[in-house]
């Protein structure tokens, strides 16, 4: 009888583990809300003191818009945009004037999209139009980087990038929450 029990705990401890982890291949909308609300308010309104920095950085909009045969595309052009955001803050750190604690919930929200929609890359249905989503959005983020470095990572530049970002979170949101869980 014992031996039985067992048995049964221990399927029921498997399926509760497999249960339990992340859906990978799949982008997950309240992810991608918690990321935007995080970066909108750790910083705040966009400083009146760094509205002569701004510079105009063309949005990639076609990047993120599809029809039913390019969501693939515009999967993986989403998770690229997420890897660029990641890499901007590993490769020029962390804004000193912005809320800390929301930065750090920030990055590890991207992070963990990142991590857990990898299998995203590997997807082969139709994603022809790819190529030229991932130009452009190297070009965006190209951009924005040059401003970082041209502005010395200065508090006006990080918001100009903040702005960008917010930005892009935005349009993805509105215009590709079907495509996400």
């Amino acid at each position: 009888m014992d031996l039985h029990r067992v048995a049964w705990l221990c399927t029921f401890f498997c399926f509760v583990q497999v249960w339990s982890l992340p859906t990978n291949c799949n982008l997950q909308k309240n992810l991608m809300k918690r990321t935007y609300t995080l970066l909108e308010t750790a910083g705040g309104l966009f400083p009146m003191q760094c509205l002569d920095d701004r510079v105009s950085i063309p949005f990639p909009q076609n990047v993120f818009e599809y029809n039913e045969d390019q969501v693939t595309g515009v999967e993986k052009a989403v998770y690229q945009t997420l890897q660029n955001i990641d890499a901007l803050f590993e490769n020029f750190g962390d804004p000193d004037q912005w809320d800390a604690e929301k930065l750090d919930d920030f990055r590890g929200i991207v992070y963990r999209q990142i991590k857990y929609s990898t299998c995203i890359m590997n997807k082969t249905e139709v994603a022809q139009d790819f190529p030229s989503r991932e130009a452009s959005l190297k070009v965006y983020f190209e951009t924005i980087s040059s401003t970082l470095k041209e502005k010395n990572s200065s508090y006006c530049a990080w918001e100009i990038v903040r702005s960008e970002i917010l930005r892009t979170l935005e349009f993805i949101l509105k215009n590709n929450s079907d495509i996400m869980l």
